[in-house]
C-alpha cells in the first residue's frame, strides 16, 4: 500500500463511513444526511454544504439536538506532501455555528500512515488551539486506512508504541450564539428554527 492510500477514495465516501461509525457508537437512535445542501434562500449564508447533519430520533420523532460536522479527509498527494493546513476546515466549522446548530464539530480523517508520520503533532496543535481559545467546536480525529475503509481511534507509532486519539478530541459546547440576544443572536436562533422546520424536527420535542 503506498502512502497516499487508495486514490479513488473520495472525501464523500470518507463521510459516510464516519457518519455510519458515529451512528454505531453514539449508543441512541439517530437521523443523518450527508452532504446535504440547505437548498433555501431564507438562510444566512445561503445554501451552505454540510458534510454531516444529524439529530436525535426519540419515539420516532427528530429532535433536538441538531449536530453539525465539517469533514476533512487528509492524505498525502503527488510528491508526499499533505496539501491541507492543520487547522483545515475550522472557518467553515466556525461558519456552521450561524446556521443554529445547537453543537458543531470539526472532524479530521487521517491516512494512518500520514497521521503517525506527519500529521499527529498537527492534530494535537489544533486540538490545543481550540481548547486554550475556548472556541464553541468539537474536535476528533480519527485514522483511516484507505485499503479497507475503517476508522480507528488508535494509531501505531514506531517501537511497538500507540497512541490513543481519543486524548485529542474536543467536546463541543452548545453554540453561544442561541443565548445572545443582540442582533446576531436573533439571526442564528430564526437560522436554527428554519433548519428544525426544513429537516422536519420537534423543537419542542423532548
Amino acid at each position: 500500500m503506498s502512502e497516499t492510500g487508495r486514490p479513488d477514495v473520495k472525501e464523500k465516501e470518507v463521510t459516510e463511513k464516519l457518519a455510519q461509525h458515529l451512528e454505531q457508537m453514539l449508543g441512541y437512535e439517530i437521523w443523518y444526511r450527508t452532504n446535504f445542501v440547505l437548498k433555501s434562500f431564507k438562510f444566512f449564508p445561503r445554501q451552505p454544504d454540510i458534510d454531516i447533519l444529524l439529530c436525535r430520533v426519540n419515539n420516532g420523532n427528530r429532535v433536538p439536538p441538531i449536530t453539525a460536522a465539517e469533514v476533512k479527509y487528509i492524505r498525502t498527494a503527488r510528491g508526499g506532501r499533505v496539501n491541507p493546513s492543520y487547522y483545515s476546515g475550522l472557518d467553515e466549522a466556525v461558519a456552521l455555528l450561524l446556521l443554529g446548530f445547537d453543537h458543531v464539530l470539526l472532524i479530521h480523517v487521517v491516512d494512518e500512515k500520514v497521521l503517525s508520520k506527519v500529521y499527529l503533532g498537527y492534530a494535537k496543535l489544533l486540538s490545543e488551539l481550540i481548547r486554550t481559545l475556548g472556541l464553541p467546536l468539537g474536535y476528533r480525529v480519527y485514522a483511516f486506512n484507505s485499503e479497507k475503509l475503517l476508522l480507528h481511534r488508535v494509531i501505531r507509532l514506531g517501537n511497538d508504541n500507540s497512541y490513543e486519539l481519543e486524548g485529542l478530541w474536543v467536546i463541543p459546547r452548545v453554540n453561544p450564539f442561541l443565548g445572545k440576544n443582540d442582533d446576531l443572536g436573533k439571526a442564528v436562533v430564526k437560522n436554527r428554527k428554519l433548519l428544525a422546520d426544513k429537516l422536519g424536527i420537534g423543537l419542542n420535542s423532548t
